[in-house]
């Protein structure tokens, strides 16, 4: 067992950080021994001096065989004092087998204006024990509860079930008395339907009288037109582009009949730009947050157009 601790310290501690260009990346535990059933955190970083995009591997139930996943992922990304970025993706872990498991090879991606590049971690080991049982010892009583006076925390779960079931009868009743004068409970909304490409231009509009890039809020600006472009596409379009990244939302519009070929290539390059203003902290110049305005404009008119031909076309045929 020593000279497996041994291994295992010295194999964690070499493969806790590794580095490549301006980047150190890694896999870390919290221990290299465990008990049994305990549990400790798993978490795969990146440290570079600029802002990144980063697509960690997504481990599902395993992480290996006998290594189980209780929670996670979860992610995370902050600056330093010393003014690098750390990117963090951690993940709570436990086994119930004793042994030696090893943490295999994970694959990273990192990606900013320069460079798209894939990373591999080396492999991190961790330690397993049992406890002991004294098998001659036999067998002993179980201490009994201790028993305490009642408190305030244990009587007011009663309070609010009485509480609550007084609510329900007074509810109840006031239902009842509403029912008898033959008036409506509560008094209906009329909800305005505001089609998807007139709500979308009211947006886009809003959006360029607030002037908020001039202001210095970019992020917000990107943020703000990118939502209201994927809130058309998935009421217009039959696209969920607002669960979607950038990457899968342009994949749907190369493949919808409804969108020209040259307004997919345009979103696509308005899509990638908001993804480096929000994720790596670029800062684009003036002409190209007044093109990205007008790309966003042109995709939703020429959508629109292409919308109405096939609907006239169809009633047409009919």
């Amino acid at each position: 067992m020593k000279y497996i601790l041994l291994f295992v310290v010295l194999f964690g501690w070499a493969t806790g950080r590794l580095s490549a260009q301006d980047l150190e990346y890694g896999v870390e535990l919290d221990t290299t021994y465990m008990m049994i059933g305990d549990q400790q955190h798993l978490r795969l970083k990146v440290v570079s001096d600029r802002g990144l995009m980063v697509r960690f591997p997504l481990l599902k139930d395993t992480v290996v065989e006998g290594v189980e996943i209780i929670e996670g992922p979860v992610r995370d990304s902050v600056k330093g004092k010393d003014g690098k970025w750390l990117f963090e993706e951690s993940y709570v872990i436990t086994a119930f087998d004793t042994g030696v498991y090893v943490v295999p090879s994970l694959m990273l991606t990192v990606e900013n204006e320069d460079y798209n590049n894939v990373l591999r971690t080396e492999p991190v080991a961790f330690v397993v024990n049992t406890y002991k049982v004294d098998e001659q010892q036999g067998n002993y009583d179980i201490v009994s509860p201790l028993h305490t006076p009642v408190n305030f925390a244990e009587i007011l779960p009663w309070i609010l079930g009485i509480g609550g079931v007084l609510l329900l009868v007074g509810l109840i009743v006031w239902y009842i008395v509403w029912k008898k004068k033959n008036k409506p409970l509560f008094a209906a909304e009329k909800k305005v339907y505001v089609p998807p490409y007139v709500a979308a231009m009211n947006g886009l509009n809003r959006l360029k009288e607030e002037k908020l890039w001039q202001a210095g809020r970019v992020k917000e600006y990107y943020t703000r037109l990118t939502d209201i472009v994927r809130q058309y596409m998935s009421e217009e379009l039959d696209i969920p582009a607002m669960e979607q990244t950038s990457y899968e939302t342009v994949r749907a519009l190369e493949h919808n009949v409804s969108v020209d070929a040259s307004d997919v290539e345009q979103v696509a390059e308005m899509l990638r730009s908001a993804d480096f203003v929000k994720f790596a902290k670029s800062m684009p110049l003036p002409d190209e947050n007044v093109r990205n305005m007008d790309v966003a404009y042109d995709f939703l008119r020429h959508t629109d157009e292409r919308l109405k031909s096939q609907r006239e076309e169809k009633k047409e045929e009919e």
